[in-house]
């Protein structure tokens, strides 16, 4: 009896030092990262002149080529599908006004017709148009 009651202490004690060391499969599912979630870039508000502008009728997309304020002498590209921005960048275009935008730094591998960007590329959601050419 006495040795059936110390295997018994034993097996108890040897199962409650393990059993911090091994996890329920609840437990392991919550604590592991998520995957297929994707960063997106900050929100970022630039201002400058708008030196072209191109669109493609099969996307509805316009590209702008914007030639920024700060730093002086660098140039992005600009993306968009709505109408009203398009038409406040033609605008912008046409008087020499200047503008600030607000998007985001995009990863885009070439334009829509092919080539190779060599310039930044943001989609921006925001335009505002300014009575001054400064």
């Amino acid at each position: 009896m006495r040795i059936l009651l110390k295997a018994i202490s034993l097996g108890l004690l040897i199962l409650l030092l393990n059993l911090p060391l091994t996890q329920t499969h609840s437990a392991a599912t919550v604590n592991q990262p998520v995957s297929g979630v994707a960063l997106m870039p900050p929100m970022v508000q630039l201002s400058g002149h708008v030196t072209l502008i191109n669109c493609y009728a099969p996307s509805n997309s316009c590209y702008a080529v914007i030639e920024l304020r700060e730093p002086p002498g660098k140039a992005i590209v600009v993306r968009t599908s709505e109408q009203k921005l398009q038409s406040l960048l033609e605008t912008a275009l046409a008087t020499g006004k200047l503008i600030s935008f607000v998007g985001q730094n995009v990863m885009i591998a070439s334009p829509p017709r092919g080539g190779t960007w060599n310039m930044e590329v943001y989609a921006i959601d925001e335009i505002t148009l300014y009575n001054k050419t400064l």
